[in-house]
């Protein structure tokens, strides 16, 4: 395994990430708890985590099995995600609160915020995430699919008023769409910001693993590209083949090789699938700029900066409750 810094300031993560969504509840607890320590043992010390709107309880789980395996909280990192569910009505700091206690720890290692919706101010929204690195609850944050403009922006903001500024970027980064993080915009705000990426979407959901039709949500197409994905597999394939390779791993090393990447995230249910993503680290260090070069051709025009989401997946049908639970909330029957 490889250990990058997170931006100019922030946290020692492991190149590769694991992440949860989709991940965890389709597994049974000893299953999950295999799987994490698994990853340790592979080097993996960094854990993506978040509440999601259809599977309420990842955190719970996440939290239990990172109790069990029992590594000391200074050996591993966990990213956390915020969202704009019921925002303002539940502030970002209520949010984070509230995940805290379901992942039964004090504080995260990277705190990444959605992208502002249309009309949100993007300063006092960069003030309100600051305050959450400032209060000790994070050690740093990160901007989630934030558009480059709106970075800038909120990095700006941050060193203007000496708060804790973005030290990551979590953008869709694969084969397809590399549009946005290859680009000379991007490329300059992480050189001038010192801002570094954490890669998501790597392998579309499992399209460039080989899953063509994937049957679990997936992440939203942006720009509509996923038939041209699923059309440039067969060529993904041929090339992973003359490195002796998967297509999964020529996904994850080409990400790998940008040196603006400072972590991939990437899912993973069983322990072989969790092992062939790991040795694809060894692919990007030896042939990462060859490999790139060789798939350059099928980067996909029509990747642009995400839209902000929906959010129409449907709540747990059986019990929702309002109450906000802190870690110092008293609970009686």
């Amino acid at each position: 395994m490889r250990y990058r810094r997170l931006g100019a300031n922030g946290p020692t993560v492991s190149a590769l990430a694991l992440g949860s969504w989709h991940t965890y509840g389709r597994l049974s607890f000893e299953a999950g708890v295999a799987l994490v320590h698994r990853a340790f043992e592979l080097g993996v010390d960094t854990f993506d985590v978040c509440y999601y709107r259809d599977q309420p309880h990842t955190e719970v789980l996440v939290g239990r099995i990172l109790d069990v395996v029992g590594r000391p909280r200074s050996e591993y990192r966990l990213i956390e995600k915020l969202w704009f569910l019921s925002y303002p009505e539940k502030s970002l700091s209520r949010q984070l609160d509230e995940s805290l206690v379901r992942l039964g720890c004090d504080h995260v290692d990277i705190i990444l915020s959605e992208h502002p919706r249309p009309g949100m101010n993007v300063e006092k929204l960069t003030e309100e995430i600051a305050d959450l690195v400032v209060s000790g609850r994070a050690e740093c944050w990160g901007a989630m699919n934030w558009s480059i403009d709106d970075i800038r922006r909120g990095y700006e903001h941050a060193d203007k008023l000496n708060l804790p500024r973005p030290q990551a970027a979590e953008l869709k980064y694969n084969i397809a769409r590399s549009a946005i993080v290859d680009g000379d915009r991007f490329r300059g705000l992480c050189a001038e910001l010192g801002v570094s990426l954490i890669a998501s979407d790597v392998m579309e959901g499992g399209i460039l693993a080989g899953n063509l039709q994937p049957n679990r949500k997936i992440g939203i197409d942006t720009g509509g590209i996923r038939d041209e994905i699923r059309a440039i597999l067969p060529r993904v394939r041929e090339i992973a083949s003359l490195f002796g390779a998967t297509s999964a791993q020529v996904a994850i090393a080409y990400c790998l090789a940008n040196p603006t990447v400072s972590s991939v995230l990437f899912g993973a249910t069983r322990i072989a699938q969790l092992e062939e993503n790991v040795a694809a680290l060894s692919l990007g260090l030896e042939h990462g700029p060859a490999l790139r070069h060789m798939v350059a051709s099928l980067a996909s025009a029509g990747h642009v900066e995400e839209a902000p989401y929906a959010f129409d997946a449907a709540l747990t049908p059986e019990f929702v409750s309002d109450r906000a639970f802190s870690r110092d909330t008293e609970v009686r029957g």
